[in-house]
């Protein structure tokens, strides 16, 4: 065997979460989980006998990260026991406030600090890594690099791949499988997209621990295993300890605060959430008695989750006959709407919906 390599990327260690609505205690645990998964990844690269580790950037957030993390990062890879080769991203770049830059890295850590992309040799393999020295690097990495014979080459980069953009995520550095294969890569190793994905020529492996609401993807490292004759084979390993959910639960016919509770509980036994980050939000009709309190069954409700975070949209019910029996303007107006209420079904339901809003309008 050549070599053995256990990769990561897109840790964003001190994120602020405050796009993900976390604040305060929530937040903090949620960056507590981000440490502990770096612990994770380094005692993943132990078992596995890797003779190397490498993340394709974004370990940490520039913006926010402290010097005590640093410090942190600095202890557990310089504790690792095999080299750390590490190729900064947008969010973590080498810019001269950077702790790439004024700290002191172990001797295990080689961070590259150069737009450029250079090899660094691990016996028979080289890894061609280059590095984010500014936040935006808008250059295609790979449009004039010349092809590389002999050995067996690899690429380390924060980079989007064209072929396969994720909805929502700004491209950074982009490439294609194809410019890969012709550069004469046997793979790429890369950062920036958070759910974790490998093919012949790319792999991605995701954020090792989710970082928002909407990244329901895997959250991996990959083991990669290079033979002596340059075959190449990539392992994804499911890494994360949490799981980000969003979960709709319709409350009509409930009668009680006990049935809301339970139905939250539900939620997580049902769906195998524990442990998970949680935003529940409650819909459908509600009648006039039920009374609730999202703040209180958050915190009644969050024992197995990490965090459990309620809002209630749902409506009250409205006893439109009984409205229409009401000498009152609140009558009136339910009389002249119901007489609507016999056209298309199209018609029919925008006219209950304007009927539900006419009638909280007049409970406020």
């Amino acid at each position: 065997m050549a070599l053995r390599l256990l990769h990561f990327a897109d840790l964003h260690l001190d994120r602020s979460f405050a796009g993900e609505r976390l604040y305060g205690v929530g937040a903090q645990r949620r960056r507590e989980d981000l440490r502990i998964a770096l612990q994770r990844i380094v005692e993943r690269a132990r078992q596995a006998e890797a003779d190397l580790i490498t993340c394709a950037g974004d370990l940490f957030e520039q913006d926010h990260v402290t010097r005590e993390t640093a410090s942190f990062v600095l202890q557990t890879l310089g504790a690792a026991g095999r080299p750390v080769l590490i190729a900064p991203g947008h969010a973590d770049p080498a810019v001269p406030s950077s702790p790439y830059r004024y700290l002191r890295w172990p001797t295990n850590v080689t961070v590259a600090t150069h737009e450029e992309l250079r090899p660094y040799h691990y016996g028979d393999v080289q890894i061609w890594a280059a590095g984010f020295m500014r936040p935006e690097v808008p250059e295609a990495p790979l449009r004039d690099f010349v092809r590389q014979e002999g050995g067996i080459p690899l690429l380390l980069l924060h980079a989007s791949d064209m072929s396969q953009m994720p909805e929502g995520v700004t491209p950074s550095k982009p490439i294609l499988p194809s410019q890969v294969e012709e550069a004469g890569f046997r793979h790429a190793l890369l950062g920036h997209f958070h759910d974790a994905r490998t093919s012949e020529l790319v792999t991605y492996p995701g954020s090792p621990e989710p970082l928002g609401w909407a990244e329901s993807g895997r959250h991996c490292t990959a083991l990669v295993t290079i033979e002596d004759g340059g075959a190449l084979r990539v392992e994804l390993d499911d890494v994360n300890a949490r799981q980000f959910a969003q979960e709709t639960i319709d409350i009509t016919g409930m009668t009680s605060e006990e049935h809301v509770r339970e139905a939250v509980m539900a939620v997580r036994e049902g769906k195998h959430l524990d442990g998970a980050v949680i935003r529940t939000t409650l819909v459908g009709e509600r009648d006039r008695s039920l009374t609730l309190d999202p703040q209180a069954l958050s915190k009644e409700c969050s024992d197995g989750f990490a965090y459990l975070e309620v809002s209630d949209r749902s409506r009250v019910s409205h006893d439109l006959d009984a409205a229409a029996q009401e000498f009152t303007s609140r009558g009136e107006m339910v009389r002249k709407l119901v007489d609507h209420k016999n056209e298309s079904r199209q018609e029919e339901r925008t006219v209950g919906r304007a009927l539900q809003l006419a009638l909280d309008a007049f409970d406020e």
